[in-house]
């Protein structure tokens, strides 16, 4: 795998973390469509994480390609395990988006998620990843600016 893709499984990955562990971002997203070029739900959130960077069986190709080191899966294992068991439980799969954002242990998964983005944030020595994510908090966290008025 060349360091091209590596880079940009790396950059989904972070982005598909910001969206697990920012509920501002979920809510915005996925509710109120806020962002302009982006669209966004639960379901595009499960998929982006398990599907999409085929981490449905783990970490261990990320770790084995090089996309993430051994302390960072260490960072990220509770929140991929709570995230999974979330994705298992057949009673969570017809609920509404706004349902999952007030649903209690979403609202855990999410701190854990907030948890583990702020430990990677912390400890990633790479210049790269600690601006991609400060990109994402910078343009998806802003405060809503209010509509023009006339």
């Amino acid at each position: 795998m060349n360091a091209e893709i590596k880079r940009n499984i790396r950059d989904r990955w972070i982005e598909s973390l910001f969206e697990i562990a920012h509920s501002e971002f979920q809510n915005r997203l996925w509710i109120d469509a806020d962002y302009k070029n982006s669209v966004g739900d639960y379901n595009e959130c499960v998929c982006g994480y398990f599907d999409d960077l085929d981490l449905e069986n783990g970490y261990s190709d990320f770790i084995a390609n090089g996309i993430i080191s051994e302390s960072e899966y260490k960072i990220v294992t509770e929140l991929h395990s709570e995230f999974r068991k979330y994705t298992e439980r057949t009673e969570k799969r017809n609920l509404s988006d706004k349902n999952i954002l007030k649903d209690m242990e979403w609202i855990n998964i999410t701190n854990i998620g907030l948890k583990t983005w702020t430990e990677l944030k912390k400890r990633t020595e790479s210049i790269r990843d600690k601006e991609l994510m400060t990109e994402l908090e910078n343009k998806y966290l802003k405060e809503k600016t209010p509509p023009n008025t006339v």
